[in-house]
């Protein structure tokens, strides 16, 4: 784990609430993930799933301006 999860575990998941997932659940890491590369693909940029700042596409990988995570 990252000191970023570790200190704010909640801010992975906090968005994907409001969101919600299938069958009205909280959806898995994979939805997760898997929903921030797509909208990232769609509309150039995405909120970060670790820190909630914004990613933008970056040829084939989304980079986080606030912690430096990728998405690809």
């Amino acid at each position: 784990m990252t000191a970023a999860l570790l200190e704010a575990p909640t801010a992975l998941f906090a968005s994907a609430r409001r969101t919600g997932a299938a069958g009205g659940r909280r959806p898995t890491l994979e939805e997760l993930l898997e929903g921030r590369w797509r909208n990232a693909r769609a509309e150039g940029q995405t909120e970060c799933p670790v820190c909630a700042a914004t990613m933008r596409l970056e040829g084939e990988q989304a980079r986080c301006g606030g912690c430096g995570t990728t998405l690809s």
